[in-house]
C-alpha cells in the first residue's frame, strides 16, 4: 500500500493512529458480526463498531483498536505499544485481516451469474474474507473446532490463553488481559483439565512441534498443494483443517473446506446431502475463488 496512505499521529490516549483506506462497498458490521462469536475472552474485544486485541511481535507487546470511519472510507487503527518499528507490520496485517486489498470486480461478476452463490451476496458484492491476525493462534483454534461448535472452540482457546498466564500488564485496556502462547510456550503448557480431549491435546502439540521443526510453513507465499502436503502429513490434521487454515489462517482464496457442515447444508437438496464428488464437481465452477464461494454458501 502506498506510503501516503499512512497518517501517523497521536490519539488523545497517546497511542498512535494509522489510517487504512478502502474501496466501497465495505460492510464493517458484517465482518464484526462474524468475528464476535469467535473472539477469545482476554485477548480480543469485539463490539458493534470496533475490534481490539493484544499482540506480540518479536519482543514488542501491545494492543490495537480498529474502528470504521465510513464518512472518509477508512479504518482507523489505533496502536498502543512502546516500539514503533512494529507499526508497519500491524498495519499490513490488519489490512489483510479485513480483506481491504482484494479486487472484487471479477469475483462479483462471476458469482452474480450463479443462482446459489448470488443468494449469499449483499447488494451484488461477495462477503470479504476475515483472515486471522495471528496464523498459529488460528491453527490451534481450527484444531479445537474439529467437530464442535464455534462457541465451544472459542471457549477452549481462551482457556489455553488463560492457563498460559502470559499477562499483558496494568497499562493495557480492561479486557485485553493476556497473550496467546507461541509454539514453544505451548509445548511447555499442560493442556489437561480444561476440557480438551487427549487426541486434540496431542494434535496441538504435534502442530506446535511441526512449526518449530519447520515441517510446514504458515505463510501465504506458497502454493496450496505444498501446504496441503506438508500440513496434512501431521497426525490429526485432515482435509477440513487444512482447507480452513489455508482459507482463514493464510488467506488462500481458492481453498475450499468441502466437508464443512455449512457447505454441506447449503448444497443439500430435498434432504439429500451431496457426496464429496458432487460437492467438488460443483465447486469447480467457482475456481479460483472458492474461499469466497464458501462465505457465500455460509450466508445462504
Amino acid at each position: 500500500m502506498a506510503e501516503k496512505e499512512i497518517i501517523n499521529k497521536k490519539s488523545e490516549s497517546n497511542n498512535t493512529k494509522l489510517i487504512l483506506k478502502y474501496k466501497n462497498p465495505f460492510n464493517f458490521r458484517q465482518m464484526l458480526d462474524f468475528m464476535k462469536p469467535r473472539a477469545m475472552d482476554g485477548l480480543e474485544i469485539v463490539t458493534d463498531n470496533s475490534y481490539a486485541r493484544t499482540f506480540r511481535i518479536d519482543k514488542t507487546k501491545g494492543f490495537f483498536f480498529v474502528r470504521n470511519n465510513s464518512m472518509q472510507s477508512v479504518l482507523e487503527l489505533e496502536i498502543g505499544c512502546q516500539d514503533i518499528k512494529c507499526h508497519m507490520q500491524i498495519h499490513n496485517r490488519v489490512r489483510k485481516m479485513f480483506d481491504l486489498d482484494t479486487d472484487f470486480t471479477n469475483i462479483n461478476q462471476k458469482f452474480l451469474k450463479d443462482k446459489l452463490l448470488s443468494k449469499g451476496m449483499e447488494n451484488g458484492h461477495v462477503p470479504r474474507l476475515p483472515i486471522a491476525f495471528e496464523s498459529f493462534e488460528f491453527v490451534v483454534r481450527a484444531i479445537l473446532g474439529q467437530q464442535i461448535s464455534v462457541k465451544a472452540a472459542t471457549t477452549l482457546a481462551a482457556r489455553i490463553a488463560r492457563k498460559a498466564q502470559l499477562k499483558s500488564g496494568n497499562d493495557f485496556p480492561s479486557g485485553l488481559d493476556c497473550f496467546f502462547p507461541d509454539p514453544s510456550e505451548l509445548l511447555e503448557l499442560e493442556l489437561g483439565g480444561i476440557g480438551i480431549t487427549k487426541t486434540r491435546q496431542e494434535t496441538i502439540k504435534t502442530v506446535a512441534r511441526g512449526i518449530l521443526d519447520k515441517d510446514f510453513r504458515l505463510t501465504a507465499n506458497q502454493d496450496f498443494e505444498t501446504f496441503q502436503k506438508d500440513f496434512s502429513a501431521l497426525k490429526g490434521i485432515g482435509d477440513w483443517t487444512v482447507n480452513y487454515v489455508a482459507m482463514r489462517g493464510l488467506g488462500m482464496i481458492d481453498s475450499f473446506p468441502f466437508s464443512d457442515l455449512g457447505i454441506i447444508k447449503s448444497l443439500t437438496k430435498n434432504g439429500v446431502k451431496p457426496t464429496k464428488k458432487q460437492t467438488m464437481t460443483v465447486a469447480e465452477n467457482w475456481r479460483p475463488y472458492r474461499a469466497y464461494a464458501t462465505l457465500c454458501l455460509w450466508n445462504t
